[in-house]
């Protein structure tokens, strides 16, 4: 009978012991979400960069008289992490575009000004900035400035002649966009917050004599379940293969990207919206 005490009060004493140390884990899980499986938010330090090639980048939008269509490429598009002071990343941007064709269409007064032509990469330089959150690497706020020199056929001239131009974009959200939900595991789910994106664009030119600035809004609807974390795979970009999470929109197949713990960022992008295109890959990066 003394034995049969003991041996129940071990194993009382065995299930209390599991019971108290898994209680912490599965808390743990609840409110951090965070266990060793997981892939956690990585740490940027002002330096690291990533180079990426965008083979495939158009533009085509149409909002009453406005017309905007590009066709091309960005070249040694470049983000690098410039200030991590306070809660938040800024990486500033830099890249070549080209371009063998576009089609602008803005009215003047009566009138409407139709240009066409190509955008050469010696001429042709794009800057700007994206601020993440340290904690999920949400984009906060954009900004992108191209300017350069086109060659431009402006109706009814019927020749191509060489213009300066410079076109500013701001992204206003109203809210982050999460494009990472941290951590990471496989067939991860989580939402698309409402979301209101307010573009401020000014496009300028023709040796300062033409300035025309408009807005463009797109509202997006709160959206459950909208991003799918796939469980991870060999995705070889630049020469280096990579094990990566690919993460896919849920509801419409508008867009693909790729994340590696390894590389710390993005290392592929497909995206086909319905005002236009971008699909590109990693070429190098220096992150550790």
């Amino acid at each position: 009978m003394r034995y049969k005490l003991i041996v129940f009060l071990i194993n009382a004493l065995f299930i209390i012991n599991i019971v108290a140390v898994a209680a912490p884990i599965s808390n743990d899980l609840k409110e951090n979400k965070t266990m060793y499986f997981d892939d956690p938010v990585p740490t940027w330090s002002v330096g690291n960069s990533w180079t990426y090639t965008f083979n495939n980048f158009s533009v085509h939008y149409e909002y009453n008289e406005i017309k905007i269509f590009i066709d091309g490429r960005i070249d040694d598009f470049k983000w690098t992490v410039v200030n991590t002071d306070g809660t938040d990343y800024k990486v500033d941007l830099t890249g070549e575009i080209t371009a063998d064709s576009y089609e602008v269409n803005l009215p003047l007064s009566t009138k409407t000004l139709h240009i066409t032509g190509s955008i050469k990469p010696s001429l042709t330089s794009l800057s700007g900035t994206i601020v993440f959150t340290k904690s999920d690497l949400e984009i906060k706020d954009i900004s992108a400035e191209i300017k350069g020199i086109i060659s431009a056929k402006i109706s009814p001239i019927p020749f191509s002649i060489p213009i300066p131009f410079k076109v500013t974009l701001d992204g206003d959200l109203s809210t982050v966009l999460p494009i990472f939900d941290f951590p990471l595991f496989d067939d991860k789910y989580w939402n698309l917050p409402a979301i209101d994106v307010t573009s401020n664009i000014s496009v300028g030119g023709i040796f300062g004599f033409i300035k025309y600035p408009f807005t463009l809004t797109t509202s997006y609807t709160w959206i459950p379940l909208a991003f799918h974390c796939k469980p991870k795979a060999d995705v070889t970009v630049g020469g280096v293969t990579y094990s990566a999470y690919e993460i896919t929109s849920t509801l419409f197949d508008v867009f693909k990207y790729y994340y590696a713990p390894s590389a710390g960022n993005l290392i592929k992008i497909d995206a086909t919206m319905p005002n236009g295109e971008l699909h590109g890959e990693l070429k190098s990066t220096n992150f550790s």
